[in-house]
């Protein structure tokens, strides 16, 4: 008789892909054959790379098979370039999601078996963006994925409303950081093509979409499982498929210069999807060493449910909602609204952010039921609070400005330094306050499910979405070369 799966509980947790967690060469659950980066595991390794063209791809669906052979690198990634259809406007992709805007649904299996999936991944990928350090975003995601979402402490010369510099400078405030400096134009005569005291900033050449950038999507952000546990290819039977299902509305896939007098249309370059796929190898005489005395192989995987309902406040202000998770273990909940009707490309972030309509700091309150209790004696209204309870759910704090997290905190973005000619304030105040995540660390869910518990007021009018991510822990179990699905 097989030993049941070893449950998770709060062991595993969503992992910043550039912490090193010692719990990954700890973990009992996953051999040190499959860790990434493990150092506990000493033999020298070799590395095979394979560029691999997408056995289907659409406009708006692209689909990989794996080699069988090796064990996956976590680091493998996906390139792929947009393309310009019909005119030559200007755009880019939302600057706290890059890339990763236009995908929609991304799943990784292997036959029928989920091994990890999330839908609406392009909105939940602008808060997990929130989490990487500044300069990771700067040196590396800006020109990986087009990300820009950093910050910076900016001077800007005081000026007339002329547009030109008196030979002062303002004194200093929170700007975005892209990694470049303003720029002013002034002719042979000191003379400002502005009538205004305003200092653009216009993105890099490479995040301008009509370049024809490469970009890139790495498989360990994409399937956060693979953060911890790599997959012994060669030991699986099954074909291992990755899919993609990409966001088919143009103006939800980017974003244009201020008052823009048009939206342009850009698409997939069908051509151009490759995975980049980087297979481990050991000795022969390790790696069958492996496969034999390893025969039944349980691994931990976490699955991403999504529940999602349309809702306005105005008509709906008191909210009790069903989430699910019966008889599941669910380590966290994370909600978030998003705006159903609006047309966000004129903008910095598009629709790419979490807000309740109109409500503003104490017009919203939360609470979970989760077996029969409240998770919290009283509902939780104070936004510092919910903003604790996020980072305590995720070990890491979010690498934002206060204003940025809730409206009435901080200090505003610079009014003078203007990215695209957008004024950051207008953009990305305030908009993180609405995604909350409570860590629930594993608990068992009874029959009754998770119930969500809101109070809205002064939200307004507005058609919005709701979306609510139960991560749940679940076990795969490679028998015989092919995968099944154990939920802890």
């Amino acid at each position: 008789m097989s030993k049941p799966p070893p449950s998770m509980n709060n062991e595993i947790k969503a992992l910043n892909p550039l912490i090193s967690d010692p719990k990954r060469c700890t973990a009992p659950e996953v051999p040190d054959l499959l860790k990434p980066n493990c150092k506990s595991f000493q033999e020298s390794q070799n590395v095979d790379t394979s560029i691999l063209d997408p056995t289907v791809v659409k406009s708006d669906y692209i689909r990989f098979v794996l080699d069988k052979k090796g064990i996956l690198h976590s680091n493998s990634k996906i390139s792929l370039r947009m393309k310009l259809s019909g005119t030559s406007h200007k755009a880019f992709f939302p600057i706290t999601t890059g890339v990763n805007a236009i995908v929609k649904k991304c799943v990784l299996r292997a036959g029928s078996a989920i091994l990890d999936s999330t839908d609406q991944y392009n909105v939940l990928s602008a808060y997990e963006n929130l989490m990487l350090p500044n300069d990771t975003v700067v040196r590396k995601e800006a020109i990986k994925s087009g990300m820009v979402g950093a910050y910076k402490s900016s001077k800007v010369p005081t000026m007339t409303n002329a547009g030109v510099p008196n030979g002062n400078e303002d004194p200093s405030e929170t700007a975005l950081h892209i990694g470049r400096d303003f720029a002013l134009t002034l002719d042979a005569n000191g003379t400002s093509s502005r009538a205004d005291n305003k200092c653009p900033v216009t993105l890099h050449e490479y995040q301008d979409l009509r370049d024809n950038s490469e970009y890139v999507l790495e498989l360990s952000t994409l399937f956060k499982s693979l953060r911890f546990t790599q997959l012994p290819l060669y030991m699986i039977e099954q074909p291992v498929i990755i899919e993609l299902f990409l966001e088919t509305k143009n103006t939800d896939r980017l974003c244009i210069p201020k008052d823009q007098a048009s939206t342009p249309t850009f698409e997939l370059d069908t051509t151009s999807p490759k995975l980049i796929a980087d297979y481990i190898y050991y000795s022969s005489a390790t790696m069958n060493a492996f496969a034999e005395s390893n025969p039944l192989m349980t691994l931990p995987f976490f699955e991403n449910q999504l529940i999602r309902t349309n809702i306005n406040y105005d008509t709906t202000p008191n909210l009790v909602r069903n989430l699910g998770g019966a008889g599941k273990a669910v380590n966290m909940v994370k909600i978030c609204h998003t705006d159903l009707v609006t047309n966000s490309s004129n903008s910095l972030i598009n629709r790419y952010k979490s807000e309740v309509g109109d409500a503003s700091r104490d017009d919203v309150s939360y609470n979970l039921r989760v077996n029969d209790e409240f998770l919290f004696p009283v509902d939780i209204k104070n936004p510092v609070e919910q903003y604790v309870n996020t980072i305590s759910a995720e070990g890491m704090p979010l690498n934002i400005i206060g204003r940025e997290y809730d409206a009435h905190l901080g200090n505003e973005f610079s009014a003078k330094e203007l990215l695209e000619l957008h004024s950051p304030d207008d953009s990305m105040e305030g908009q993180k306050r609405w995604m909350t995540i409570y860590n629930l660390g594993g608990a068992r869910i009874n029959n009754r499910g998770i119930e969500l518990h809101m109070n809205v007021t002064d939200g307004g009018d507005h058609d919005l979405n709701q979306l609510v991510w139960l991560q749940m822990s679940k076990t795969l179990v490679l028998a015989n070369g092919r995968f099944s699905e154990v939920y802890n």
